[in-house]
């Protein structure tokens, strides 16, 4: 069976021998964090400059704006809440971006209590249908990366477990569905900074029937108007909730006292449930940054659809196995 001393001896020694790969490309929704680390870590006493916007223009029809004139803070603030109903039902379908610690939902389709499908990108998807889970997971990232381990293993590892590697190998290559067991994949993924898993999404429950994050943005809001099926304001990026953690990682040093204000625009159906979440993102400028235009950071978006329509998911067609103790261990470690 492989040991993480397999593992760190590899990864040790394929760093000195090859060039630096980039990232997984499912890890690419986290690029904001990570690029804002490497520029701690280049000018550790630098301070952000906070340019904080202004606000979100709102776009709605003349026709809306006469029938329903701004509603004060607290009705709009009752009508976000009263939004997420559909969530707690636990049916629908949605897509999010722009979260800084977890991969950029492409689709997830929720329809508890039967099943949960999130898809991240096309190697990179987790199922959960009655009382059986499934993946498909392209080990250590990136089909570089992945080639590169596999063909380490083959010529350092022989007899029994070498060719444990390279069953893990050809079941975790992101084509191919497998059986898992949900708890220890949740378990694999524990271990922060170890494992690519933990960049994927947690699956909901009937107790947490939320998977969007919507829940834990509009518990964050400090002020909003609506004008007709529009909702803005602004929330507290900064709140204590590990929900919000995940979606908007150390607000304060991003974006300084900017982070109390981040403005959100929320766009309800005619059933007054919620179908879209923007939050903007203010500009920053590290101090070791040279003077010029400052990319904007992507905004958070989450996209909601389908209340009370997103049919049940079929379990996969065809299933490769199960995943096997070497490959929890490997993927306890692909990120090593």
């Amino acid at each position: 069976m492989p040991t993480p001393d397999h593992l760190r001896t590899a990864m040790n020694e394929m760093a000195r021998s090859t060039e630096p790969l980039p990232p997984a490309v499912v890890l690419q929704a986290a690029h904001r964090v990570r690029r804002h680390r490497r520029m701690l870590g280049a000018a550790v006493t630098a301070a952000a400059v906070v340019l904080v916007t202004t606000g979100v223009a709102l776009l709605t029809p003349d026709r809306n704006r006469n029938e329903h004139p701004p509603a004060a803070t607290g009705d709009a603030q009752q009508m976000l809440q009263n939004s997420l109903a559909g969530l707690a039902d636990g049916d629908y379908t949605f897509s999010r971006t722009g979260a800084d610690m977890v991969a950029d939902i492409r689709r997830a389709a929720v329809h508890l209590p039967d099943s949960v499908l999130i898809e991240h990108t096309d190697t990179y998807m987790v199922l959960r249908t009655g009382p059986d889970f499934y993946m498909r997971y392209l080990i250590y990232g990136s089909p570089e990366l992945n080639e590169q381990f596999r063909t380490y293993f083959q010529q350092h590892v022989s007899g029994a477990e070498g060719q444990a590697f390279t069953k893990v190998f050809a079941q975790l290559d992101g084509r191919k569905w497998v059986r898992a067991d949900e708890r220890k994949v949740t378990a694999a993924a524990a271990d922060e900074s170890l494992s690519h898993l933990e960049m994927m999404a947690t699956l909901p429950t009937t107790t947490q029937p939320d998977a969007t994050g919507a829940v834990a943005l509009v518990g964050a809001v400090t002020s909003a108007q609506r004008s007709g099926d529009v909702i803005t304001g602004t929330l507290d990026g900064t709140r204590k909730d590990p929900a919000l953690e995940q979606l908007i990682s150390d607000p304060t040093y991003l974006y300084g006292v900017g982070a109390r204000t981040l403005p959100f625009r929320a766009t309800l159906d005619d059933q007054g449930r919620l179908t879209e979440f923007v939050v903007t993102m203010p500009e920053q400028r590290m101090a070791s940054q040279p003077a010029g235009p400052v990319e904007p950071e992507a905004p958070l978006t989450i996209r909601i659809s389908d209340y009370g329509r997103t049919g049940v998911q079929a379990p996969p067609a065809q299933v490769d196995g199960e995943v096997s103790p070497d490959g929890y261990e490997l993927l306890a470690n692909d990120n090593d």
